[in-house]
């Protein structure tokens, strides 16, 4: 039978053991939200995560997790996501991120999911701090579309709308005047889903596009 005493001795390891076990808690969230950010950008050539940014190829993703489906504003949305009701909670958001197409079949979310478990817990860990006092963990910056892409007000727009479906040989094969550049924008908007873009950004990235692939 044991003693007070050594209850008493006892006690301490306890807490010490309590304390190894609870202290990385916190900062295993931030290495994973570290780790998310840094998968995000992948990501970042579609959405944008500042609070109040546009709308992209796809929505704002600031305060996306527990915000409802379908509901970012300026960004129109396919049928068959709205459809899927409730609010991106984390497992949604998992279900989400393992297979768009299986989740809510005919999304307009061109890519084809995140196979590793532990990649997609990092991403929805860094999604999280996406809201106001959320600490939020800058992302990485989105992908480096190449040299090839001439420098200048509206490169990195332009870079993320056209390169997330487009080489840009196919983009420096065009050619276009303004007016074909401004229709086939609108077009892409009307026809292939892609999201309207604010004036002032539309606008760069429509001068950017004439400067540098216009008409000769």
């Amino acid at each position: 039978m044991r003693s007070a005493g050594d209850a008493r001795r006892r006690a301490p390891a306890v807490i010490f053991v309590a304390l190894a076990l609870s202290a990385p808690a916190a900062s295993l969230a931030a290495a994973d939200a570290a780790a998310g950010a840094q998968a995000f950008a992948v990501c970042g050539a579609c959405h944008s995560v500042e609070e109040g940014g546009g709308a992209r190829i796809g929505p704002n993703l600031w305060g996306v997790v527990g915000r409802a489906l379908g509901s970012a504003p300026g960004f129109e949305y396919s049928e068959e996501l709205k459809a899927v009701g409730g609010s991106w909670t984390a497992e949604q958001l998992d279900r989400f991120l393992t297979d768009p197409n299986k989740f809510a079949p005919g999304t307009r979310m061109g890519y084809t999911g995140v196979a590793d478990p532990a990649e997609r817990a990092a991403l929805i860990a860094y999604l999280e701090t996406l809201r106001p006092g959320g600490g939020a963990v800058a992302a990485q910056p989105a992908q480096d579309f190449g040299a090839d892409w001439p420098a200048g007000p509206g490169q990195a727009e332009a870079g993320a709308l056209c390169n997330a479906c487009h080489s840009l040989a196919i983009v420096k094969q065009q050619k276009l005047s303004r007016e074909t550049w401004d229709t086939l924008l609108t077009w892409m908007v009307d026809e292939q889903g892609m999201a309207v873009q604010t004036p002032e950004r539309r606008a760069l990235i429509l001068e950017y596009l004439v400067a540098h692939f216009g008409q000769p």
